[in-house]
C-alpha cells in the first residue's frame, strides 16, 4: 500500500511518517512540501491513499485536492488539526472537493494520546485504501459529489403523508451525500431531518455549519428539545442520539459502541414512532445502522440503503441489505427524488 504525504511542517512529517513506515504493508512514497509537488507526485506514482494538511504552500490543501480528483483520483484523508470556525469550514470544504475522510491531528504529547492516533491512523489509512473515488470535474457554486446518473425512481404504492421525520445514518463518505441531498432539498423541508453522523467530537458544529450554507436551518441536537418542521439537527459527536417519540434526547455511550451509534437512534425512533420514519442509510465502514434498520422497518417505517455503486465505503448499506433491512436501495439522486415526494404530500395533504 503506497501512501504520499503532503504536508509541509517537517514535525508533522517526521511524526506520521515514523508511526507508517513501521507498517510492513506501508509503503511510504517521497514527501511532498507544498501542494504543487502534491499534486505532481499524485499524478506520477499514483498512492494508494494520500494524507493532505490544508494549509500548505504555493497551492493550498482545498485547490491541490480539486486538481488531483480532476487529474488522478485517489483516496485523500484530510489531517486536520483546526476546530476553530474557519479551520472547520475549510476540512468541510474538501469532503466538497473530493477528500473521503477527515483525520484529527493529535492535540496532546501523551503516551496514551500519541497510541490512539497512530491506531486511528493506521486504520484509517488502510480502510481509505480500499475507498471509491471518481474522476471529477471543477465543481459549481454547490456540492461537487457527482455519480453517474440513476435510473427512474420506481415508487411503491404507499402513503408519503404518514412521515413525520426523515432520520439519516452516515459514516465514512457521508457528509458529501448529506450536504448533496439538502442542497437539492427545497428549503426549509416540511418535515425535521435528524442525522447521525460518525464525525470526531468538536468537529460536529463545523458540520452543522457547513451543511446550513444548502439554505436550511441546521444546529446541534439540544437535549430534551422537540424535532419540528424545517429543521435540521445533528448528533453531537460524543453522545448517542435518542428519540422518544419527537423529543431529541441524549445519553452517554456504554462499552465499545460506535458513538454516536446509528443503530440507537433507530431503536428508538422505532420503539416510540413505529411507521412514520422515512430512515437513510448511507455510506460507511462497519455495520452500526443494520439493526436499527431492521427493526424500522419490522415496525413498517419506509428503510432505504445507499446503492453499492455510489457509496465511498459500502460497509454499513451493505450490511443492512444482507440483514434484509431495506425496502429500496437507492443512489443519492433518487433519495432526493423520494424526499421530495414526500414533501408534496405533506403540502397537498
Amino acid at each position: 500500500m503506497k501512501i504520499l504525504l503532503v504536508e509541509d511542517s517537517l514535525t508533522v512529517r517526521t511524526y506520521i511518517e515514523g508511526i507508517l513506515r513501521n507498517a510492513p504493508d506501508v509503503e511510504m512514497l517521497p514527501p511532498a512540501r507544498d501542494g504543487v509537488t502534491g499534486v505532481e507526485l499524485a499524478q506520477t506514482h499514483k498512492p494508494d491513499v494520500i494524507l493532505m494538511d490544508l494549509e500548505l504552500p504555493r497551492m493550498t490543501g482545498i485547490e491541490a485536492i480539486k486538481e488531483i480528483m480532476a487529474t488522478a483520483p485517489r483516496p485523500i484523508v484530510v489531517l486536520s488539526g483546526a476546530l476553530e470556525s474557519e479551520g472547520t469550514d475549510r476540512t468541510f470544504e474538501s469532503f466538497q472537493a473530493g477528500a473521503v475522510e477527515v483525520l484529527a491531528k493529535p492535540r496532546g504529547l501523551s503516551i496514551e494520546e500519541q497510541e490512539r492516533f497512530s491506531e486511528r491512523l493506521l486504520r484509517t489509512v488502510r480502510l481509505m485504501s480500499e475507498a471509491r473515488v471518481l474522476r471529477r470535474r471543477s465543481p459549481g457554486p454547490r456540492s461537487s459529489y457527482q455519480m453517474a446518473a440513476a435510473p427512474a425512481l420506481e415508487l411503491q404504492s404507499m402513503s408519503y403523508d404518514r412521515f413525520e421525520v426523515v432520520l439519516i445514518g452516515a459514516s465514512t463518505g457521508g457528509p458529501q451525500v448529506l450536504r448533496t441531498i439538502l442542497d437539492e432539498l427545497p428549503a426549509p423541508y416540511p418535515l425535521p431531518i435528524v442525522i447521525c453522523q460518525h464525525i470526531m467530537p468538536g468537529f460536529e458544529a463545523g458540520m452543522a455549519h457547513w451543511l446550513s450554507q444548502s439554505g436550511h436551518h441546521v444546529n446541534i441536537v439540544v437535549p430534551g428539545e422537540k424535532a419540528i418542521a424545517k429543521r435540521v439537527y445533528v448528533a453531537r459527536a460524543d453522545k448517542h442520539l435518542m428519540m422518544n417519540g419527537l423529543e431529541l434526547t441524549i445519553r452517554s455511550p456504554i462499552g465499545r459502541q460506535v458513538v454516536p451509534s446509528v443503530d440507537v437512534l433507530f431503536d428508538s425512533a422505532a420503539i416510540t414512532l413505529g411507521n412514520r420514519c422515512l430512515a437513510l442509510l448511507l455510506t460507511g465502514m462497519g455495520d452500526d445502522g443494520r439493526n436499527g434498520l431492521m427493526a424500522l422497518k419490522k415496525r413498517g417505517s419506509l428503510t432505504v440503503t445507499q446503492s453499492a455503486a455510489t457509496c465511498v465505503i459500502d460497509g454499513m448499506p451493505a450490511a443492512a441489505r444482507a440483514a434484509g433491512a431495506w425496502v429500496m436501495d437507492l443512489a443519492p439522486s433518487q433519495m432526493v427524488d423520494l424526499l421530495k415526494l414526500i414533501a408534496q404530500a405533506k403540502a397537498s395533504k
